[in-house]
C-alpha cells in the first residue's frame, strides 16, 4: 500500500493588505508535521505554489527550511517531493535541490530538458522506495513543454504528449505493480473557481490532457479543495489566501492499495489562528449596519477583517476612519471595507413627447436621464449637487 499526504499553495510570505502572515503560516506547517508524525506517510507530496512571490523574502525562506526539516524530522522514514507552481520561481528551486536530497526532499522546480533540448522524462520519475511511483511535473505554460519525440503538435498537444510520455515511462519502470501517482500545478477545467481571479478558466486545459495511466493525480493551482474525478483532486490550499476563499481548508491523506485500485480520501482540517472573516458573511448591509457588526465582534479574536457594505453611490469620506475606531482597542485587524452597489429594479421608460418634455424641470430630466444610464433614481446629494450647478448656470446666463 502507498500512503501519502497531498497539499498545495502555502503561498509563504504573502503580504495580506501590508500584514505579516509567518505566525499563522508557521502553525500551519507545524499542524502538517504533527500529522505527518501521527499518520507516517510514505511521502508527502507538495503541489505547487511554495511561496506567494517568485522573490519571496528572507524571512520567507527562513521559514520554509525550517519548517521543511521540522516536518521531516516529525516524520524521518517520509520521503517529501516538491514542485513549483505558478507563483514560485522555478530557477530558485531548483539551485539547491542537491541539497535538499540530503535530508530526503526531492525539489522539482522546472521541466528537465536534454542537451538537445527534449524532454529528459526520467528526471521526473520519483521511486518512493517499494511503496509507489511519484511522476513530478512541475508548472509550466503548454507553449514551454519540451519535446518529447521532437516533433512539435501544437502548445495543446505538446503539453498533453509530455503528460503521457512521462506516465507511460513510469509505467515502463513499474516492475511490481505499485500505485502511479501524478503530481502537476495547473487549472483543469469545469472546476470550481470560486473565490479565484476567474481568468483562470481562460488558461485552463480539459483533464485528458492529463493523460492515461495514473491512479491519482495530485493537483495544486486551484484553492478550494475538490474532487474532479475519483482519482484527481485538488487538496486545496491550507490556509485561505483572500476573503473569498470560504470553504474548508485542509490536507488530503491518501492510500492506494496497489496500481489500478482507487484511492481512498481522508481531509485532515488545518484550523487557522487568524481566520478571514467577511461582515456580514451574506448579502451586503447598510455602513451603519456594518459598523455595529463590526463593534460587536468578539475583541480577542485575532482575525482579519473586512466590511461588506451596501452603497447607492460611494462610501462617506468618514467611513474608514470610523471603522479603523471600532477595531481599534481589538485584537482583529481591519483589512478593506467591500462596496456592493445596490440593485434598483430598472424598467425602460416610454419615449417623451415634445409637449412632455417642455413641462419638465431640469432636475426631473436629469433625473429620467441618471435612471436610464445609471438603472436607479438620483438620491438625495446628487439631486442637491445638480440644482446647485443648475443655479451657478442661470446666474451666469444672466450676467
Amino acid at each position: 500500500m502507498f500512503k501519502f499526504i497531498h497539499t498545495s499553495d502555502w503561498h509563504l510570505g504573502q503580504n495580506f493588505y501590508n500584514y505579516d502572515r509567518s505566525e499563522e503560516q508557521r502553525d500551519m506547517l507545524r499542524q502538517l508535521a504533527d500529522i505527518a508524525r501521527k499518520h507516517t506517510p510514505d511521502a508527502l507530496l507538495v503541489s505547487g505554489d511554495i511561496f506567494h512571490t517568485a522573490a519571496p523574502s528572507n524571512a520567507a525562506m527562513n521559514m520554509y527550511v525550517e519548517e521543511m526539516l521540522n516536518i521531516r524530522r516529525a516524520c524521518p522514514t517520509m520521503d517529501i517531493i516538491v514542485i513549483a507552481g505558478n507563483h514560485d520561481s522555478a530557477s530558485r528551486l531548483d539551485c539547491d535541490r542537491l541539497l535538499w536530497e540530503k535530508a530526503g526532499v526531492m525539489v522539482k522546480g522546472g521541466i528537465a530538458r536534454d542537451t538537445s533540448g527534449h524532454a529528459a522524462l526520467d528526471s521526473h520519475i520519483v521511486p518512493v522506495g517499494d511503496k509507489g511511483i511519484v511522476a513530478a511535473v512541475p508548472f509550466a505554460f503548454p507553449s514551454n513543454f519540451p519535446l518529447v519525440d521532437g516533433t512539435d503538435t501544437g502548445r495543446e498537444e505538446r503539453q498533453r504528449a509530455y503528460f503521457q510520455a512521462v506516465l507511460d515511462l513510469a509505467n515502463a519502470n513499474n516492475h511490481n505493480g505499485v500505485p502511479i501517482v501524478l503530481m502537476a500545478h495547473l487549472a483543469v477545467s469545469h472546476s470550481d473557481f470560486t473565490g479565484h481571479d476567474m481568468s483562470l478558466m481562460m488558461d485552463s486545459v480539459d483533464i485528458t490532457t492529463l493523460g492515461e495511466g495514473y491512479d491519482y493525480v495530485a493537483l495544486g493551482h486551484i484553492h478550494r479543495p475538490q474532487q474532479l474525478t475519483d482519482r484527481v483532486r485538488y487538496c486545496g490550499t491550507p490556509l485561505p489566501v483572500s476573503f473569498d476563499e470560504q470553504c474548508e481548508h485542509s490536507v488530503s491523506i491518501v492510500e492506494i492499495d496497489s496500481h489500478g485500485d482507487k484511492p481512498r480520501i481522508e481531509t485532515k482540517r488545518i484550523k487557522n489562528i487568524k481566520p478571514l472573516h467577511t461582515l456580514p458573511a451574506g448579502e451586503a448591509v447598510p455602513l451603519d449596519s456594518a459598523l455595529e457588526l463590526l463593534q460587536q465582534f468578539d475583541p480577542t479574536e485575532q482575525a482579519y477583517l473586512r466590511l461588506n457594505v451596501q452603497v447607492e453611490t460611494f462610501l462617506p469620506h468618514w467611513a474608514q476612519e470610523q471603522a479603523m475606531q471600532a477595531v481599534q482597542d481589538k485584537a482583529c485587524r481591519l483589512c478593506e471595507i467591500k462596496k456592493t452597489a445596490t440593485v434598483v429594479e430598472h424598467r425602460q421608460a416610454r419615449p417623451l413627447t415634445v409637449d412632455e418634455l417642455s413641462k419638465m424641470q431640469p432636475i426631473d430630466v436629469a433625473d429620467r436621464y441618471y435612471r436610464d444610464k445609471a438603472k436607479r433614481p438620483m438620491n438625495e446629494q446628487e439631486r442637491e449637487m445638480f440644482n446647485y450647478v443648475y443655479q451657478l448656470i442661470q446666474q451666469e446666463d444672466q450676467q
